[in-house]
């Protein structure tokens, strides 16, 4: 799967340039509210509720300086990802220790036919590993910018 597949479950409005959350329970908090503006989702808490449980499994802030908070849900009827930044960073529990500041947030439900919601997060993971990338990631202007940069133009 290449990542102008992944960006097709994303639009300008599942986009929080720069969350003011600074510790992991607000920032999926803020997260759960850009999803629900974003989506016509009936249940919110719900949503926080399973990415709760999902990171006290261990931490999804694989590093470096990203998270990828998951899960599936019956709230959802599709894959839905969500794209966030904190230029000031979030204490996440990071592998690393430190912030985190930019956030993909997978949210499938149950039945994903064709396996889109790993195959996704698994292409998001590998796409974000280049530091340069990263670099022009949080110096992108807006949502245009951001999956401009992600896509390698």
């Amino acid at each position: 799967m290449d990542i102008a597949e992944v960006l097709k479950n994303t639009s300008p409005e599942l986009f929080l340039p720069d969350l003011k959350a600074t510790d992991k329970e607000s920032a999926l908090s803020e997260l759960v509210a850009g999803l629900t503006a974003g989506m016509d989702i009936k249940n919110p808490d719900t949503i926080l509720q399973m990415l709760q449980s999902r990171e006290s499994l261990g931490s999804t802030a694989v590093g470096p300086g990203i998270a990828f908070p998951h899960g599936r849900t019956l709230a959802v009827q599709r894959l839905t990802i969500l794209m966030a930044r904190s230029t000031a960073g979030v204490d996440f529990d990071s592998e690393d220790g430190e912030p985190t500041h930019l956030f993909f947030v997978l949210i499938a439900p149950p039945q994903d036919l064709g396996h889109q919601y790993i195959k996704s997060l698994a292409t998001l993971i590998d796409t974000v590993q280049e530091a340069s990338l990263r670099e022009k990631l949080m110096a992108a202007d807006d949502y245009e910018a951001f999956c401009a940069a992600l896509r390698g133009e």
